[in-house]
């Protein structure tokens, strides 16, 4: 469903959807502000307000992107011809699945970290990343920064696995 509002700026699905995030986000904030309890670390409060903060700040750079003119489009535009980027196909979601499947798996056997690593380069790739080096690396640090913040700041124990932090 597209439909256009002027060059470069159109209403399709992700803008839809950057919006129903915004009024969710926002909805969940203020039930998270009005709850009851301590602001304090160890309070109830502050993890809610935290991160629903930062999916109503994510949803609104995501609108704003959305709505905003691109140059590519009014060129195009003009020129009259529709050009869409390259996008996983339908079976994506299925691959992401089985990912999903497999890392729940590993999990068990090989610990978080490598399970997490394994997750990340083959989700990227189901979803169309190109760049091998970039999800390799993404793959590594990400999860050993994920485990060792779990374990070390927050005293929550992943599975260490084979790969023992």
């Amino acid at each position: 469903m597209t439909v256009r509002t002027e060059p470069g700026r159109r209403w399709n699905s992700q803008t839809l959807l950057a919006a129903a995030l915004l009024i969710v986000g926002g909805l969940l904030l203020w039930s998270a502000v009005r709850a009851e309890g301590d602001f304090g670390l160890q309070g109830p409060r502050l993890a809610p307000v935290v991160i629903t903060s930062a999916w109503v700040v994510a949803a609104a750079v995501h609108l704003i992107m959305q709505l905003r003119p691109r140059p590519e489009a009014q060129e195009e535009a003009r020129a009259g011809e529709e050009h869409e980027p390259d996008r996983p196909g339908w079976l994506a979601p299925l691959g992401v699945l089985a990912a999903l499947a497999g890392f729940a798996i590993a999990l068990e056997y090989a610990g978080f970290v490598v399970s997490a690593a394994l997750f990340t380069v083959v989700t990227a790739r189901v979803l169309g990343s190109r760049n091998l080096l970039r999800d390799v690396i993404v793959a590594i640090v990400l999860p050993i920064a994920i485990y060792l913040s779990f374990t070390r700041l927050l005293d929550i124990f992943l599975p260490a696995g084979v790969f023992p932090l």
